[in-house]
C-alpha cells in the first residue's frame, strides 16, 4: 500500500512538473524506471525497464489535438508491477503498452472537463478577474494530478491482469484507431523534427546515417560517434563567421 501510495504521487510530481514547471524531460521512462525501481527496492531492473520502455516511446509526441499514450502513467504503473510480480522484460512491455493506452482514453476525457476550466478563466478574464483566471487554470492542473495519481494507484493495487482485462473490452474499432495512431505519431514527430531542422548543407550527413545503419548495419551508438566526428570535421575546416567578417572589414580598410 505504501509503495502503491510513493509510486503514484512521485510519478505524478513528475508529471506535473512538465506541465508547471516547464519541459525538462523528467516525464521520461529512463529516468521514471529508475525512480520507481528505487521505492519499489529494485533500483537496476527500474533502470533496466526504464531503458527498453524509452526505446519504445522515443518517438512519440504529442502533435496539435492529438494524445500520444499517456507515458507517465505506463512506465510507472509497468515497472512498479513488473518489479512486484517479478515478470520479464516481455511481460512488462506487453503490459505496459494497454496500460498506457487506457491511461491515455482517459487524459482525453480530462481534456474534455478541462475546457470547462478554459471557459470560466475566459468568463473571469472579461470581468477583469485575474485571481479567478489564476484559479481556473490552477483547477485544471489539479484536476490532470488527481487523475495520474488515481489512475497509478488503483492500477498498483488491482493488478496488470485486470487492467488487461478492461483493455480488452475496449471496442475493436477504437483499439485498431488508438494503435494505428500509436504507429503513426512517432514517424509523423519525427518527420515534424527533420522538417524544422532540414538543411540543405547538412543533408549528406542525414542520409549517410541512415545508410551506415540500414546497409552496414551499424548501431546507433556507433553511428552517433561517426556524427560527432563528421561535425568536428566539418567545424575544423568550414570557413567561420568571424574570420569572414575580419576579412570583410580589411577590405574595407583597403578601399
Amino acid at each position: 500500500m505504501l509503495q502503491g501510495f510513493l509510486v503514484a504521487l512521485v510519478a505524478t510530481l513528475i508529471y506535473m512538473e512538465s506541465r508547471i514547471g516547464g519541459q525538462h524531460m523528467l516525464d521520461r521512462p529512463i529516468l521514471i524506471g529508475p525512480i520507481v525501481g528505487l521505492i519499489m527496492g529494485d533500483f537496476t531492473m527500474g533502470l533496466i525497464i526504464g531503458g527498453n520502455l524509452e526505446l519504445v516511446w522515443m518517438g512519440l509526441v504529442g502533435i496539435g489535438t492529438s494524445t500520444p499514450p499517456d507515458v507517465v502513467v505506463g512506465s510507472a504503473l509497468a515497472t512498479a508491477l513488473a518489479i512486484k510480480t517479478g515478470a520479464s522484460y516481455e511481460t512488462t512491455l506487453a503490459l505496459a503498452i494497454p496500460i498506457a493506452l487506457l491511461a491515455q482514453v482517459g487524459s482525453i476525457g480530462v481534456c474534455i472537463l478541462n475546457t470547462t476550466f478554459a471557459h470560466r478563466a475566459d468568463k473571469c478574464a472579461d470581468k477583469g478577474d485575474w485571481k479567478g483566471v489564476e484559479m481556473s487554470n490552477w483547477m485544471g492542473s489539479a484536476l490532470y494530478f488527481v487523475f495520474k495519481f488515481t489512475m497509478i494507484f488503483l492500477g498498483f493495487l488491482i493488478g496488470g491482469d485486470v487492467i488487461t482485462a478492461i483493455v480488452n473490452n475496449i471496442p475493436a474499432v477504437i483499439q485498431s484507431g488508438l494503435a494505428q495512431s500509436g504507429n503513426l505519431l512517432p514517424a509523423l514527430g519525427i518527420a515534424m523534427l527533420i522538417q524544422l531542422t532540414f538543411d540543405k548543407k547538412f543533408a549528406a550527413f542525414l542520409f549517410l546515417g541512415f545508410a551506415l545503419v540500414a546497409f552496414f548495419n551499424v548501431s546507433t551508438i556507433a553511428a552517433a560517434v561517426i556524427g560527432v566526428i563528421c561535425a568536428y570535421v566539418y567545424y575544423q575546416f568550414a570557413p567561420s563567421g568571424k574570420s569572414g567578417s575580419m576579412s570583410a572589414s580589411d577590405e574595407s580598410e583597403e578601399l
